[in-house]
Formats: C-alpha cells, sequence, structure tokens
C-alpha cells in the first residue's frame, strides 16, 4: 500500500507567499519587534495561511538560542510542586521559552533517564529537585554545559544555583514546636521514607531536636498505597493502641495531617489537647478545615516558583552567570490542631 506523501512547508514558501525574504521571515519569527507591523502583517497571515510551523531544533543548530527548558520533580501528584511548576511554566512561557516537564517518582535510577534524554535536546537551563542525585547524573549534567538550578533544597549540594529551604532546619523546628507547645512524646509520619530524601533529611533534624532532650522519636511509615488518606487514618490508631503516650504527630504532608485529623475526630480524640498535630505544605485547605483548622510549615512555595524562573531566564540569557543561593525560609503556621507555645 503506497503511503500518502506530503508536502512539508518550508520557511521559504512563507518567504515567497508573503513576498519577501527568508531573512526577513526568520527575523520575525525570532524577533517580531524588529520587522514593521505591515510587513510582520503579511508574514503572520502567509504563516496562518499555509500552517507553517517553525523547526527551532534546525534553528539551534544554526546558532539559535534553545527556546526549550525542563523541570524534573520527583512527583506531580503533590499540589505544592504541581503549584510550583504552574507558576514556573507561566513566567518563562512569556519570555519565548517552553517547559518540559518530568516526573521520577522518586527513583534515581529513573531521574538519570530522563535527565539523560532531556540533556540530548540541549535545554537552554534544566532545574532539578533537591541535594541527592547519582553520581553519574551530577557527572552528566557537569558535562553537559547546560546551567542547572536546584530547586526546593538548600543544605547540601555543590551546584552554585539553588532556591529553597534548608530541609533539616525544618525537622528540628517542628519537633521543637511541639514539644514548646507542651507534648513529650513525638511521632514522625510518613510515607515512602526510604525513596523521600527530603523526608529523610527533615527527620534528621526532627531527631537531633529530639536527641538534644534526652527523647527518641516514633518513626511511622505508611505503606505505599494509592489511598493515602485511607492508610493515615487506619495506621493511627494502630499507633495511638502501640504506643499510648504519644501526644505530637509531624507530619510530612498536610495530606496525611488532614487524614489524622479526620480519623480524630471520627474517634472522639480531642485535638489538640490530647493529640497535637503539624502538617507540612500549608495546603491551600489547611486553614479552612472543620472543626479543626490544621497547623503547618509554609515552606514560601510562591518564593520558590518566582526566584527559580527568575534564575533560569538570566542563566539562559546570560552564560557568564553562574547564579546564586536563595533560602526562601519557612513558617509555622500554628492553628487549631497544636497548643500555643509556653
Amino acid at each position: 500500500m503506497r503511503q500518502r506523501s506530503r508536502q512539508i512547508v518550508k520557511l521559504d514558501d512563507v518567504a515567497h507567499q508573503a513576498g519577501v525574504s527568508p531573512s526577513t521571515v526568520s527575523l520575525y519569527i525570532r524577533q517580531p519587534d524588529r520587522v514593521s507591523e505591515k510587513t510582520g502583517k503579511k508574514i503572520q497571515a502567509a504563516i496562518d495561511n499555509l500552517g507553517y510551523v517553525h523547526n527551532k531544533i534546525a534553528s539551534q543548530f544554526t546558532g539559535g538560542r534553545s527556546c526549550n527548558m525542563a523541570v524534573v520533580l520527583p512527583s506531580l501528584a503533590n499540589v505544592t510542586f504541581s503549584y510550583v511548576i504552574q507558576k514556573i511554566e507561566s513566567t518563562v512561557s512569556e519570555q519565548g521559552f517552553q517547559l518540559s516537564i518530568a516526573s521520577h517518582d522518586h527513583s534515581l535510577d529513573k531521574e538519570e533517564e530522563q535527565i539523560r534524554a532531556i540533556l540530548q535536546w540541549s535545554p537552554a537551563v534544566i532545574a532539578i529537585a533537591g541535594a541527592d542525585h547519582k553520581a553519574s547524573t551530577l557527572k552528566m549534567l557537569k558535562n553537559s554545559g547546560v546551567p542547572v538550578v536546584q530547586m526546593w533544597q538548600v543544605d547540601g549540594s555543590a551546584f552554585s544555583a539553588q532556591v529553597g529551604n534548608n530541609q533539616e532546619q525544618i525537622g528540628y523546628s517542628a519537633a521543637r514546636y511541639l514539644l514548646d507547645t507542651g507534648c513529650s512524646q513525638l511521632a514522625y509520619f510518613t510515607t515512602r521514607f526510604d525513596d523521600d530524601i527530603r523526608a529523610r533529611t527533615r527527620y534528621n533534624g526532627f531527631c537531633r531536636a529530639l536527641e538534644e532532650k534526652g527523647e527518641k522519636p516514633l518513626l511511622v511509615d505508611i505503606p505505599q498505597t494509592p489511598n493515602i488518606w485511607q492508610a493515615s487514618r487506619e495506621i493511627l490508631m494502630q499507633t495511638l493502641v502501640k504506643e499510648r503516650g504519644v501526644d505530637g504527630i509531624f507530619c510530612t504532608s498536610d495530606a496525611i495531617a488532614t487524614a489524622l485529623l479526620m480519623e480524630t475526630q471520627a474517634r472522639g480524640i480531642k485535638v489538640p489537647d490530647q493529640l497535637s498535630i503539624l502538617g507540612f505544605g500549608d495546603f491551600p485547605s489547611s486553614a479552612w478545615l472543620a472543626p479543626v483548622t490544621l497547623s503547618s510549615i509554609k515552606w514560601n512555595a510562591d518564593e520558590i516558583a518566582d526566584r527559580t524562573a527568575e534564575m533560569m531566564l538570566r542563566m539562559a540569557q546570560d552564560k557568564t552567570w553562574q547564579g546564586e543561593i536563595v533560602d526562601v525560609g519557612f513558617e509555622i503556621m500554628p492553628r487549631g490542631s497544636t497548643r500555643l507555645p509556653f
């Protein structure tokens, strides 16, 4: 069976129909403000009429700037990650860049594969999450010559461009806050603990605060499940029955913390009098839960998004700029699920 032949529309075709030179069409596509309004309208009309799509890969081969950027994340299911990516995309697209997004589900092996595939397209900049990566991934990034921005974390990395928080300090501050509000036996609720590097880093800080008080933490690693709400609610009662002295819980996400709040309401457990619950991420719903609002740690996602996008754009446009380290800090948001510090 013969395949239907197709005629590819080229830049020369647009130039011929618009009655201008190919170089003028190329200039209009790259810098439309440098072409007169009258000529620009003729070129755009020809582009629309012919259905022409500019080949940006070909432009790169002829010395043009890459218009592609990339972000590699551990998860897109996290509402905070999704929010930040949406803000970054909105900012860089306004400057003519396309943002590619990859999610490796907390697998450093998969992250390496994704970064290798992205680098093959020579992006202008790539942003990656966190400070922990395979040595082979770091070597590949270094040798590629592509600028790298590290997101979400500013502790424990050699990258010159970083935007995020000190994750260990967050865990330390969470434990100190619960202790200062009168809790005496603390638990750390997480999921996929072995895979979530930032959760483990926060746990290290959490343990350090308790060690200073001569206390030991209880680690509760919720089994991986598509329904974190159900799993969190079920494991809360199992934990409280087994460890009857637990009176303070720090959760690695507001999703887990909200599920625990739901279970305490169903079981008649008084929050925060009998049990204090502190979340992480400060989801939009956390301040509006009823009958008890959720105390949480706000990690300034807006500033992470804004500063990451700004850094990506500047590094794409100025090859000599190496970036900077920006610690956006964090804030504990006291609400109904915890008592106030003494």
